[in-house]
C-alpha cells in the first residue's frame, strides 16, 4: 500500500515555505512567495484509496492497511472490492488520458479519498446520507519511487515535480466520478481560493477562519444533497508551484476533539493600518537615501549588504516618523517585520 501522507495546519506550511525558500545562506534575504491556494471541503469519515498497477491489478487501502471484504475499514471494502476494476477502466481511463498514459507506462495509479457518510462518524451533516466514496486527490508511482516522510517536505516551494512519485492535477482528474455507485468527486462541491503573502501569512488568517466557520456552520456537501447540518473546514492546496505538495487543513472548533487548534482571528484593522503606514513611510527616496548611506560605508550596493541598508532603513524610518507611530498606538514589532517585505523586493529590482 502506498499510505496517504498526514496534512499539515497552517503554521508548519509557513514555517515549510520559509524554510525551503530560505534553505541556502544566499537565499537569507529572498523575498517570501504569494502563492494561491484551492480550498475543498474536509469530509469526516476515514481515509480510504484504491490502488492500481498494470501487471499487479487493484487493491483496496484505508490510512494504513491494505483492505479485504474479510479486514475491511467501515464497509469500504465491501463496497469498493465488486467496483473496482469496472470504475477504473469504464470510468477512470476512458475520462483521463493523463491517468492512461501513466498506467500503460506501468506505473502505479493510487486514487484517494474520504470514505464517509452513513455512521462512519457523527454530528455532521453527511452522517445522515448513505455511505460514499470521495475523491479528492491522484497519486503517480513509479514502482521502485520512495515516498518523502512528510507531504510538505519538497526541496524548494518552485521545485519541479518528483517525476518517480507526483501528484496529479485537478484538470486530469476533477471530472472523474460515478454517481450511480456512490463514487464522487470533492470538486462536485463548492471549492474556495485564496492568495497567501507568505512574508504577512496573519493577513490570510481571518479569511481562512470566516471560510470554515461558514462551512462548519452548514456543511457545502451536506447542502449539496439537501441535508442541513455542520461541517468539519476546509483543505487547503496549493498547485500552481508546488504541484499539490503544499497542504493545509483548518477545521472548526466543533472539531477541536480531534487536537486541531483552529486558526485564531487576527486584528486585520491593525495589520492594513501598519502596511499603510509602511506605505507612506517607507517611501522609494527614503530607500535610495540608504544606498547613498551603503556608499558613504564603502559598501557595494549587492545582497550581501542588504543587512546593513535594512538595519539603516528601520532606523530612519522609527527616528523620522516616531511621532507618528506613538500617535498610532503601533507596535514597533509589527513595523519592523512588516518593512523588509516591501523594502527587499526594491532592493533586488536595483540589483537588476
Amino acid at each position: 500500500m502506498i499510505a496517504y501522507p498526514e496534512t499539515e495546519q497552517f503554521r508548519h506550511v509557513i514555517v515549510s515555505v520559509t524554510k525551503h525558500s530560505r534553505r541556502n545562506e544566499e537565499d537569507r534575504d529572498k523575498p517570501l512567495p504569494v502563492l494561491k491556494f484551492i480550498g475543498t471541503v474536509k469530509l469526516h469519515g476515514t481515509n480510504a484509496g484504491i490502488g492500481y498497477h498494470k501487471d499487479s491489478g487493484h487493491w483496496l487501502q484505508s490510512r494504513n492497511n491494505v483492505l479485504t471484504t474479510q479486514k475491511d475499514n467501515a464497509g469500504f471494502a465491501q463496497h469498493m472490492e465488486p467496483l473496482a476494476d469496472e470504475f477504473f477502466t469504464e470510468i477512470v481511463l476512458a475520462q483521463s488520458q493523463a491517468i492512461r498514459d501513466e498506467y500503460e507506462k506501468g506505473r502505479k495509479i493510487i486514487i484517494y479519498g474520504e470514505w464517509c457518510g452513513g455512521n462512519i462518524q457523527k454530528n455532521v451533516a453527511i452522517c445522515e446520507l448513505p455511505k460514499m466514496f470521495v475523491i479528492f486527490k491522484i497519486k503517480v508511482r513509479e514502482e521502485t519511487a520512495v515516498e518523502p516522510e512528510e507531504e510538505n517536505q519538497s526541496e524548494d516551494v518552485e521545485a519541479k515535480p518528483n517525476m518517480n512519485s507526483f501528484w496529479l492535477a485537478p484538470k486530469d482528474w476533477s471530472h472523474i466520478k460515478w454517481h450511480d455507485k456512490f463514487i464522487y468527486n470533492i470538486f462536485d462541491f463548492p471549492i474556495y481560493e485564496i492568495e497567501i503573502d507568505f512574508e504577512n501569512p496573519k493577513l490570510s488568517q481571518n479569511k481562512l477562519v470566516e471560510i470554515t466557520q461558514a462551512v462548519e456552520k452548514e456543511c457545502p456537501v451536506g447542502k449539496y444533497f439537501d441535508k442541513t447540518g455542520i461541517g468539519e473546514g476546509v483543505v487547503w492546496t496549493e498547485w500552481a508551484v508546488t504541484n499539490g505538495g503544499l497542504t493545509f487543513k483548518v477545521k472548526g472548533e466543533e472539531h477541536s476533539v480531534s487536537k486541531v487548534k483552529t486558526l485564531a482571528p487576527v486584528d486585520t484593522e491593525k495589520l492594513a493600518s501598519v502596511k499603510e503606514f509602511v506605505d507612506y513611510a517607507c517611501t522609494e527616496n527614503r530607500m535610495r537615501q540608504g544606498l547613498d548611506y551603503l556608499r558613504e560605508q564603502q559598501l557595494t550596493i549587492e545582497m550581501k549588504n542588504v543587512g546593513v541598508w535594512m538595519k539603516w532603513l528601520i532606523a530612519d524610518i522609527f527616528k523620522e516618523e516616531k511621532d507618528t507611530i506613538e500617535a498610532s498606538n503601533m507596535d514597533q514589532k509589527d513595523i519592523t517585520r512588516a518593512v523588509p517585505a516591501k523594502a527587499r523586493t526594491w532592493f533586488q529590482q536595483q540589483l537588476s
